[in-house]
């Protein structure tokens, strides 16, 4: 990649902060999603792991783009509020980055990407490719609670009809081993709802 190119991939991610300071989330979607555009067009073909891409061109300068790739999601969650194309855009731009970087070693960084695409799915009322997702992060990650937790929340964020669904997907979560502190996540969504 161009020096020219981290540039300006770090120019827009700065700018995207900028809005999001002054609480404009849809502005700093917009930046953010420039910034990965620009990624995409430069990184060279062969990192097809975001890790190497990355470790070679994302040390000392500018915004860490691990960290940003989670701000990605979490900015077009919360600009989602007020703009439903939002939630489209965020799956949008989880498929884009998994098929441009399929071999991501990252755990952390899947495992974010992949409980984005399951509550997004189940926000849009794509039950079917919600499911999917869950199977899938399930293939993965088979003692996490946080495939639950966000198939739940999504459903509490649909309707109060859901509100029966969302209690029996937060309890298939009880019964897995994950880190004590995530299943108190678990247990104390349970006691509110």
């Amino acid at each position: 990649m161009k020096e020219t190119s981290i540039q300006k991939i770090n120019s827009l991610i700065e700018k995207g902060f900028e809005e999001r300071s002054v609480a404009d989330a849809k502005a700093c979607c917009n930046s953010f999603l420039l910034a990965w555009e620009e990624l995409v067009a430069q990184a060279p073909s062969a990192y097809t792991d975001f890790s190497a891409l990355v470790a070679e061109f994302n040390q000392g300068e500018g915004y860490d783009w691990f960290a940003w790739i989670w701000d990605i999601c979490e900015a077009l969650d919360t600009a989602s509020a007020d703009h439903q194309e939002c939630l489209t855009e965020r799956l949008q731009f989880i498929d884009a980055f998994m098929e441009r970087f399929p071999d991501t070693t990252d755990e952390d960084l899947v495992e974010i990407l992949q409980r984005n695409l399951i509550k997004t799915n189940f926000l849009l009322g794509k039950d079917e490719e919600g499911a999917e997702a869950v199977a899938t992060f399930y293939q993965f990650f088979p003692d996490s609670v946080w495939g639950y937790i966000e198939w739940g929340d999504a459903l509490l964020k649909r309707t109060p009809a859901d509100k029966e669904a969302a209690l029996a997907i937060y309890r298939k979560g009880l019964t897995l081993k994950d880190d004590p502190g995530y299943l108190d996540v678990l247990k104390r969504r349970i006691r509110k709802v």
